[in-house]
């Protein structure tokens, strides 16, 4: 009998995906339902529990009798150009206070062998910050916005409540996770057009905008924009991999991501070449480029992320339609 987990953020793109693993690998299920239920059909193995994590006596009983405790709910910031900062008391409520209470009923529940807690690479301030080479998880922690202070924040109450109290926790910081479809319009005009130059936008945007060509964003020096993002499958086996070793991973932070960094410049020659469109590029003053070491999670848990930029490319764009439904992604992202 492998044990109950308490799940939070199982509606999530991520924590969907986890609930179906953890009910494969055979374990109990106890998901938290907030406002939308999770995409998985009905089974023995799963109780959906209706509650909120801002409610205390909630938490306190809905964790009782679990072996684990999974808190993947959070306000999660996933794809910019969106609104990067909600309100500072939403997210403190959200960040803060709700896993405070998850924390607290937690460390009262017997029998627990492990906490969970989904944090994320924004602790690093990934994207605008300068890096002498590979974030590892001793890199120092900057945060560049409230949600990443949130996160941070409950990073030191997990290690302080394991002091405090004897918690087992695990930490995971969750690279930039998209769904393949999500992720194609990394390369698009669109995506990166409030960041130009006017000058570029005036001369790229009647060029690709539209779905009519490739966007490949160049650092300051000139030399190919570097970023790292993840496919929510292999996030999810990162988090699965926690439970399952969970007496390694006990104490212990570990950066998730997919298998490798990857240059536009790179990835968009090739795409370019298979969907039959153009590219052109441009500086974006304010990018930096960067690389989650994922040596820890290899190592210790096993961790085989599947997904880079080329595999999450195939996957939204078969080679059959590929050019088709490259416009299509653009046109449906402008709605």
């Amino acid at each position: 009998m492998k044990g109950t987990v308490f799940l939070t953020g199982a509606s999530g793109r991520i924590g969907g995906r986890v609930l179906e693993l953890l009910l494969s690998a055979g374990y109990q299920v106890k998901a938290l339902v907030h406002r939308s239920r999770p995409p998985v059909e009905r089974s023995n193995q799963l109780e959906l529990v209706q509650g909120d994590v801002l409610d205390q006596q909630q938490m306190n009983e809905a964790v009782q009798g679990c072996r684990y405790v999974l808190h993947l709910a959070a306000a999660w910031d996933m794809f910019p150009p969106a609104v990067h900062e909600k309100e500072n008391d939403q997210l403190f409520e959200s960040i803060i206070r709700g896993s405070y209470n998850l924390l607290e009923a937690s460390r009262r529940s017997p029998g627990l062998d492990l906490f969970v807690y989904a944090s994320t690479d924004a602790t690093y301030a990934t994207g605008g910050r300068a890096f002498d080479g590979p974030i590892t998880e001793e890199t120092e922690l900057v945060p560049s916005r409230f949600y990443a202070i949130g996160k941070i924040v409950m990073e030191t109450m997990c290690e302080h409540y394991g002091k405090l109290y004897g918690l087992p926790w695990s930490i995971v910081r969750i690279c930039w996770t998209l769904e393949p479809a999500e992720f194609v319009r990394l390369f698009t005009y669109e995506f990166w057009e409030g960041a130009m130059e006017e000058e570029d936008r005036k001369r790229l945007g009647p060029l690709l905008a539209g779905g009519r060509g490739l966007f490949v964003p160049l650092n300051s020096d000139g030399s190919s924009g570097v970023d790292h993002a993840s496919h929510p499958d292999d996030i999810a086996a990162g988090i699965l991999s926690v439970v399952e070793r969970h007496p390694t991973g006990r104490g212990r932070i570990y950066n998730l991501a997919g298998p490798r960094a990857f240059h536009y410049l790179d990835v968009v020659k090739r795409l370019a070449e298979r969907i039959d469109l153009p590219w052109e590029s441009a500086r974006i003053s304010s990018i930096r480029p960067y690389e989650l070491s994922i040596e820890r999670a290899r190592k210790e848990l096993g961790y085989n992320p599947l997904f880079g930029a080329d595999e999450m490319l195939a996957e939204a764009l078969p080679t059959e339609s590929a050019a088709g439904r490259f416009r299509s992604i653009v046109l449906e992202a402008l709605r």
